[in-house]
């Protein structure tokens, strides 16, 4: 009876083994769980936003369960955590986190993310994400003012093709030729006065930047210039608009207000003039006094292009994504000023005569004073839009 009581114990044993041990230890599998469900409803979202959003996933199961990776359905959204494969214990559980990008998105929408795991069961699993996006004032403001580069570009361009601009070229170029300058001579000295042109405003912009940001110290101060500025650009659009309309009634250039007023016309005929009519001059002098005079006839004329630059200025120091790279527009914006004046200048070389350039203009004038009415309302609306830049 004794050797009875060992052998009746390990029948138990065993028995229970193989009762209850060895059923879970084979059939003990993982269950993926979503404690708050498998369809979410992220609400009333703004368009144009970047939204953090997550959800938890769970194992209710007896052993840890493997997700192998989690994949989203539209480029909108993006995983944030995991971005690998990850373990999650039995009854404990993980937050998945990602972000929703709304930009382009208007209404109802529904969109899918995806996760497989080593659940026996249900391996691959889809979470549907609810939403209704609406088309915010503000994402609508921001989406304007997405168009900082080719506004300044085309600002640069409207201002080179401004009668101001435009017309102190042709003079310069037919007297040139009235004086008997030599295509090679005229291909130098317009390109030296062109270049001169150039670097005289860069170095008035410079000057309006400084002055600008100077005022950004003095907040009240800043908002109420740059509110200003706007205002007048406005004011200078409807002027514009008056302009077209009359010279589409009379044909008259002398009826139009903005212009460069006759004695500021007279005083740069004088200063290139002085600059040019010396033929005894060497080549080298001509350049220097030439470029002299550019200096002096751009900062004349500014006080009619100037219309157009100081509004543009203000706007790209006032938008943060074009303010850090406030020389670049700078540069871009002189570089289409003076595109106008080197293909007045190509084509004069080519024989074309101040009457030619000067028909062209008139024939033009009230399409151009349309394009700036056009620019000084955008400059001006986008000026009262923009929030402003950081310091």
């Amino acid at each position: 009876m004794r050797y009875r009581t060992p052998l009746y114990f390990l029948t138990f044993l065993l028995s229970c083994f193989f009762t209850f041990l060895l059923p879970a230890i084979v059939f003990a599998a993982p269950e993926i769980n979503f404690p708050n469900g498998r369809e979410y409803n992220l609400g009333e979202l703004e368009e144009g936003r970047l939204y953090n959003q997550s959800f938890f996933v769970g194992n209710t199961g007896d052993s840890p369960l493997e997700v192998k990776v989690i994949k989203v359905g539209c480029g909108c959204t993006t995983i944030i955590y995991p971005k690998s494969k990850v373990s999650i214990s039995p009854n404990q559980a993980i937050e998945v986190k990602y972000t929703f990008n709304t930009e382009g998105m208007e209404g109802s929408e529904q969109k899918y993310i995806y996760i497989d795991s080593d659940d026996p069961d249900e391996p691959s699993i889809k979470i549907t994400l609810n939403t209704s996006v609406k088309r915010s004032h503000q994402a609508s403001v921001e989406r304007f003012l997405s168009f900082g580069l080719f506004t300044v570009l085309g600002a640069g361009l409207i201002d080179g093709i401004n009668p101001c601009a435009f017309t102190v070229l042709v003079f310069f170029i037919s007297f040139l030729n009235f004086v008997g300058y030599r295509r090679r001579e005229l291909l130098i000295l317009g390109g030296v006065f062109i270049l001169s042109v150039f670097l005289t405003y860069i170095l008035i912009g410079i000057g309006l930047f400084k002055f600008v940001q100077s005022l950004e110290s003095f907040s009240l101060v800043s908002n109420i210039v740059y509110k200003g500025i706007a205002g007048l650009s406005i004011v200078l659009g409807l002027y514009s608009v008056y302009d077209w309309y009359i010279y589409k009634k009379t044909g008259n250039p002398e009826e139009v207000k903005l212009k460069l007023p006759n004695f500021i016309k007279l005083k740069i005929q004088k200063i290139i003039q002085n600059a040019s009519r010396d033929r005894t001059k060497t080549l080298f002098d001509l350049c220097g006094a030439v470029f002299v005079s550019g200096f002096a006839v751009s900062l004349l004329e500014s006080v009619c292009t100037g219309q157009t630059y100081v509004p543009t200025i203000s706007y790209v120091l006032r938008t943060p994504h074009l303010r850090s790279a406030a020389m670049l527009y700078l540069f871009l914006y002189n570089l289409m000023f003076i595109l106008p004046l080197t293909v007045i200048l190509g084509i004069a070389l080519t024989g074309a005569t101040s009457e030619t350039f000067s028909k062209w203009a008139r024939r033009h004038l009230g399409k151009v004073k349309l394009l700036t009415a056009v620019l000084f309302f955008l400059l001006g609306i986008l000026l009262l839009l923009a929030k402003g830049g950081t310091r």
